[in-house]
């Protein structure tokens, strides 16, 4: 018998997400639309999370864990490979998506004839407000392209050759720009993705510092200024370096109501200062001028 291919895959790259993944994979499974399989790229978890995803025993779900840690972007690049899907949706372990979720991403294929679908993701809910240690991740208008929420063609990440594994940070947005050179990325705001809350504790917010990298590879790749203003990048973080009280002044412009939002702040300068340094250390190496 002929095998049946699915039109759609959704593509996971997870690890150690046992406490959100049965949540995450009950809202996939119940979509409006049910012709799909899930891609899921387990990057050597040491908790449960295998065996959870094992015991719900849908056959839709395609699990594989690597045999040691790879980093997000292979393991992506992994499920797209392993995608029989002729349109790849992507989310993450630890969101939730909404009940037409991938009906939507096929409408706005279908209807406004692009090659991409970006997704609204909404951090915690539509209506939460964050504080000051809130690690919001979150696309209410379009044009980051978070893997969270983004459905593209399969062909279409194939012809740029999927995504660059240089990047530990960025990829995502790296992949569309590269796609939109070939045609077109939507956005639309009721194919919807939820985001639980995650708090930025002083060392996720230090290490973060390394990012930094990313957006300099991207700036020297594709001349982009995001977040710049001339070759500038955060033009208020060299500000605050050069006066530290202004630290303070995030008191008056966010909103502080934990102990965590309190300890989190006499830490920003010690993040603004090392993320500066890495970025001119990576400058140097690129040999792209960012101050």
């Amino acid at each position: 018998m002929k095998e049946i291919r699915p039109n759609v895959s959704v593509v996971m790259t997870v690890r150690n997400v046992s406490t959100t993944i049965v949540d995450c994979l009950h809202t996939i499974l119940n979509q409006t639309f049910d012709n799909f399989e899930i891609i899921i790229i387990d990057d050597f978890s040491t908790d449960n999370t295998g065996r959870l995803i094992q015991d719900l025993g849908d056959s839709r779900i395609k699990y594989l864990k690597n045999d040691n840690w790879l980093g997000i972007t292979p393991s992506r690049n992994n499920g797209v490979k392993k995608a029989k899907g002729e349109i790849i949706f992507f989310t993450d372990g630890d969101c939730t998506v909404s009940k037409n979720w991938i009906e939507e991403g096929l409408n706005s294929m279908r209807n406004l004839n692009c090659v991409g679908v970006e997704g609204k993701i909404c951090y915690v809910s539509k209506n939460y407000k964050p504080t000051f240690s809130d690690h919001v991740m979150e696309n209410r208008h379009g044009g980051t392209f978070m893997t969270g929420n983004m459905a593209y063609k399969k062909v279409a990440i194939e012809k740029v050759g999927g995504f660059d594994e240089r990047l530990t940070y960025l990829e995502d947005r790296d992949l569309a720009f590269r796609i939109m050179k070939h045609g077109q990325i939507c956005f639309n705001p009721e194919m919807i993705v939820y985001h639980p809350r995650v708090i930025m504790t002083p060392r996720r917010l230090i290490k973060s510092a390394d990012y930094v990298k990313n957006r300099v590879f991207l700036y020297k790749k594709f001349r982009r200024r995001d977040f710049m203003l001339w070759r500038i990048l955060y033009p208020l973080h060299i500000v605050k370096i050069l006066f530290p009280p202004l630290i303070f002044t995030s008191l008056f412009s966010k909103r502080f109501k934990s102990s965590e939002d309190f300890r989190l702040l006499p830490f920003m300068y010690i993040f603004i200062v090392f993320q500066r340094i890495k970025l001119w250390k990576e400058c140097a190496r690129e040999k792209v001028l960012l101050i």
